[in-house]
């Protein structure tokens, strides 16, 4: 704006002194009469006229480029700049461009991103759907014996599994699996498919619970690459006999109930999927009115709601829980377990699988 009044300035200015200039000569020609003065005069004029224009001319440059700069401002932010500091705001608008061009990219991979998220998170859904179809609908259940689960897994999809047969289409004799796959997801989740495949299509023709986990053993050997192994317990709960035989590859121990007294059950064996060559014990366990059995995954013991590697729930707050409520349901005693659990968790979620399975006999 400075600027502009400077040359209206100017203007008014140089229009008073050649009028004054031009009246001078006029005088100036009339009064001497002499060709010689006018041509002095008419020089001066001109070199008044040629050093008026070019200021004139400067100035209104000058203006000219400041407008022009100032009006591609006007539709962002205002800038007083001169004409040398245009290049640099060519420069920044031209970076601002290229800014909006990567952003409009960058935004455009979000969004394949994004539906690709979508994909896998419906994916998953389904995966954990179909999964669910691989537990129990229900547990066993008769006049001799009642049964309870809980079951939860840390992401959509777990490796925790158990189930069960009834061998003969005979419900008194039920044959029981629950095993811990190693690892988290889709992976975990193929093997329990096989797992279970396996121990369905396996109890057709059971023998024992010992050879049903050899069989198992060099199914999932055969079915899966190096690295895919699981712990598990196969049991088989004949309440005829009332014998509970049982055989353990790796897995925790089986926690059970005589008398108000507990016991743990740690006859161990080989890990299930790592070794062709394995080995595995059987053990029989006389069953009486009002034994409880507890089968469980590490889950539960080794949850902890801190870094403390030794501050975890634990094995021994388990039995405390488990024989202080034994003279209730097996809904009830898994209940009250779970809500201990998630109350020593302060809630939070748990780092791995957790299941758990309490058969109660009622003679």
């Amino acid at each position: 704006m400075r600027n502009e009044k400077l040359l209206i300035f100017f203007k008014i200015i140089a229009i008073v002194f050649s009028l004054l200039f031009l009246i001078l000569n006029i005088a100036s020609i009339i009064y001497y009469e002499t060709k010689i003065v006018f041509a002095v005069l008419l020089v001066l004029f001109l070199i008044f006229l040629i050093s008026f224009s070019i200021v004139y001319f400067y100035l209104n440059s000058s203006i000219s480029n400041y407008k022009e700069i100032m009006e591609t401002q006007n539709n962002g932010v205002t800038y007083r700049l001169s004409k040398i500091t245009s290049s640099i705001l060519y420069d920044y608008q031209n970076a601002i461009r290229k800014l909006k061009e990567k952003n409009m990219y960058i935004l455009g991979r979000y969004d394949v991103l994004d539906n690709i998220r979508k994909k896998y998170k419906k994916d998953m859904k389904k995966a954990k759907k179909i999964q669910s179809f691989m537990l129990p609908k229900k547990m066993p259940n008769n006049e001799h014996l009642s049964s309870y689960s809980f079951y939860n897994p840390v992401e959509i999809i777990g490796g925790d599994f158990f189930d069960y047969v009834y061998l003969n289409d005979d419900t008194s004799q039920i044959l029981f699996i629950i095993s811990d796959v190693s690892g988290h997801g889709i992976d975990a989740a193929i093997i329990t498919a096989v797992i279970k495949t396996a121990f369905r299509d396996l109890s057709k023709s059971f023998t024992s619970v010992r050879d049903l986990l050899h069989d198992i053993n060099d199914t999932l050997i055969n079915m899966m690459p190096n690295g895919y192994y699981s712990t598990m317990i196969v049991a088989k709960i004949d309440l005829k006999n009332r014998v509970l035989s049982y055989s353990n590859a790796s897995h925790t121990p089986l926690l059970a109930i005589h008398n108000n007294a507990i016991k743990e059950y740690r006859n161990g064996g080989t890990i299930i999927g790592l070794f062709p060559t394995a080995y595995f014990h059987e053990e029989d366990i006389e069953i009486n009115n009002g034994d409880v059995f507890l089968f469980f995954t590490d889950g539960i013991i080794e949850a902890s709601k801190s870094k403390n590697k030794y501050d975890v729930y634990g094995i021994d707050r388990l039995k405390d829980m488990f024989i202080s409520n034994s003279a209730y349901s097996s809904e009830t005693i898994v209940e009250t377990i779970k809500k201990d659990f998630y109350e020593y968790l302060d809630y939070r979620s748990p780092d791995d699988d957790c299941s758990m399975v309490v058969f109660k006999i009622n003679y």
